[in-house]
């Protein structure tokens, strides 16, 4: 686990936890970069009675389908426990050097900071915390439902993921758009700049080549 910031004591993770529950959290309270403080404040969730919905990603490039695809695993969790006062998202955000890992080198587009930051803003995001190893957080994190993307490549066995939880919400992608997409279309967009530049270059440097043939 990540040991970079101190556990804070009991009385302020319960205090913590009261906030998120009220709604009244600030993203301090909701960002957890510790994964002790990660595991201390979900287990006392789980105590007073929250049921915990997990998912992960690395929101690169953050679009409609994000903030969608969090809300609609959300709302279908609520209805799996009808009876629950209380559903608690816990969104894990890949660090810069996993995404490199799984994405190449060119990726993230955006930091995490700032991916972080964006997430922080989705009102149906509970609790935030980064991926610092693949797959590091479903083995960290006990939750009751599970939301996964039928749109991601390495997901793992759904038999193992069944282990590790009650529910799995499978979801379609909840937008036309993806972030590999939009990434190919700036790359290919990027490309054709250059070879508009390089072609009027080349117009140029043949006008002068005629130019030069005829003076001649």
């Amino acid at each position: 686990m990540n040991s970079e910031h101190k556990p804070r004591g009991t009385d302020s993770v319960q205090q913590r936890a009261l906030r998120i529950i009220k709604g009244t959290a600030s993203f301090d309270d909701r960002f957890v970069p510790d994964h002790t403080d990660l595991v201390m404040l979900i287990d006392l969730l789980r105590s007073m009675g929250c049921i915990i919905v997990f998912t992960t990603g690395v929101w690169d490039l953050f679009h409609i389908g994000h903030p969608e695809y969090i809300q609609l695993g959300k709302e279908k969790a609520k209805k799996l426990y009808p009876s629950s006062d209380q559903v608690i998202m816990v969104v894990g955000v890949d660090t810069d050097e996993l995404t490199k890992e799984r994405k190449g080198p060119h990726r993230p587009i955006v930091p995490q900071d700032e991916r972080v930051r964006v997430l922080g803003h989705v009102r149906s995001v509970d609790i935030l915390t980064p991926q610092y190893k693949a797959d590091q957080l479903f083995k960290i994190v006990t939750h009751d439902v599970r939301v996964v993307s039928m749109s991601t490549a390495d997901l793992p066995d759904i038999e193992k993921i069944q282990n590790e939880c009650t529910h799995i919400v499978n979801l379609p992608p909840q937008a036309e758009t993806s972030t590999t997409a939009r990434v190919r279309q700036l790359s290919f967009d990027g490309a054709t700049t250059v070879l508009l530049k390089v072609e009027e270059k080349l117009a140029v440097l043949l006008k002068e080549v005629r130019d030069g043939i005829n003076k001649g």
